[in-house]
């Protein structure tokens, strides 16, 4: 089908397959790229209102349709504590598209190591910025870098950008709803044995063909969430009808592009107040078929109650670290952050970041994520269940930076993941 759809639909549709598989964005890169005669791109998820308090979850650097981790790492060691853009960038109106040059004052121009240097390397001084407020706080960053002719952007580039904002913005919170589940694997079946997500996969029709186990709970208990004679549906009346525009949106007659989308949904249980995220993602067809039906779309659902409990000492034992090191690793993987730990154990919040940079070496890892996928993995030997702790907040802030790329708190340029869960 994929070859049917215009431009701009083939990259929604590649938006979609990146949403459930990072290492797809750099198709998504090279895909804008060759429609919008553009040079590149940055994607970025963060929490904060300045730099002095930025803690950034996700962030990938493309230039020519290829992924650059080492510019990754360079940006945030090199250049990101004295951007003169971040502040500015940070206070922009969301979905609003600002050039760099508004970004930067014309003595800034001539003396920015990062305009002057980075930028410059990564061919983005003319990039376009856009800026998406997300649930809780979160924003997501997306930059497309300098257009391939010299001439300026065109209405039509700015134009398809323009478009895309609210695809990016749900692929990133999507892709970022599973690191916050520590998910490792994509494919249908992968995704179904997450223990701590709930999936359910339905036709195109939009009736459930297969649900996990978590799933599985939530509607034979109606929480929320129910199976009604095969069609999925919400508890409240608003709600439903919000949930089938979604599913509407999702799978359109065939031939036709989907919509990913997202809502919450008010729990039965619990505090009144808890709710679920739920994310509607369509599937193309390089997905599996089920008999004679065909898989239309994957609904994750988010319990933001869910919370994972470990020993410190099976974890310290099994992963060779020191007492005061599994407690951080296990505090983490609870959804505390660095700041949370420093304080209920009397300790600096220096000697935290400290202590799992310590981690990290030990691990030979580099990403908090992985080591929140490692505290997980030790599930399997019976060390930690998934319990709930009451806590009705949607919180989805763990979506570590890779390689290296730092959760900056206090100001500092130092890369140290601050959040993860």
């Amino acid at each position: 089908m994929k070859s049917s759809l215009d431009p701009f639909e083939r990259i929604v549709a590649s938006l979609h397959e990146a949403a459930l598989d990072d290492a797809r964005w750099s198709d998504v890169d090279r895909l804008i790229g060759e429609t919008n005669g553009t040079s590149g791109s940055a994607l970025g998820l963060f929490v904060g209102t300045s730099p002095a308090d930025l803690t950034a979850f996700l962030a990938r650097i493309c230039v020519d349709g290829e992924r650059r981790s080492d510019w990754e790492r360079r940006y945030f060691e090199e250049y990101f504590a004295a951007d003169e853009r971040v502040p500015r960038f940070l206070r922009q109106e969301h979905g609003r598209i600002v050039a760099t040059e508004d970004l930067y004052t014309d003595v800034e121009k001539k003396m920015s190591p990062t305009y002057n240097e980075a930028l410059a390397d990564m061919k983005a001084q003319d990039s376009v910025h856009v800026r998406m407020d997300c649930p809780n706080g979160l924003s997501v960053m997306w930059i497309t870098h300098d257009p391939m002719e010299r001439r300026g952007w065109s209405f039509e580039q700015i134009g398809l950008i323009r478009r895309l904002r609210p695809h990016v913005r749900q692929s990133v919170l999507v892709s970022h709803a599973l690191a916050e589940a520590a998910v490792t694997g994509t494919s249908t079946a992968q995704l179904l044995a997450s223990p701590h997500l709930g999936v359910i996969h339905l036709d195109r029709r939009g009736r459930i063909m297969t649900a996990n186990d978590r799933a599985l709970k939530i509607l034979r208990r109606g929480d929320g969430l129910a199976d009604e004679d095969g069609l999925l549906c919400t508890r409240m009346p608003v709600e439903n009808a919000e949930l089938s525009r979604l599913l509407a949106r999702a799978l359109p007659p065939f031939g036709m592009q989907g919509s990913a989308g997202s809502m919450a949904v008010t729990r039965s249980s619990s505090s009144p107040f808890a709710q679920f995220a739920l994310h509607v993602t369509p599937v193309g067809d390089d997905y599996p078929h089920f008999r004679t039906r065909r898989l239309g779309a994957i609904v994750l659902v988010v319990d933001p109650t869910s919370r994972i409990h470990a020993d410190p000492d099976h974890v310290g034992t099994v992963l060779g670290l020191a007492p005061m090191e599994s407690r951080l690793a296990v505090a983490l993987a609870a959804g505390q952050t660095l700041q949370d730990f420093a304080r209920e154990n009397g300790t600096s919040y220096e000697t935290s970041r400290w202590q799992l940079k310590q981690i990290f070496r030990k691990l030979d890892i580099s990403r908090q994520v992985d080591l929140v996928r490692q505290v997980l993995s030790l599930e399997s030997f019976g060390a930690i269940s998934c319990q709930l702790s009451g806590d009705s907040a949607l919180r989805l802030e763990d979506h570590s930076p890779p390689s290296g790329i730092p959760s900056l708190s206090n100001g500092s340029a130092t890369p140290d993941p601050s959040r993860t869960r």
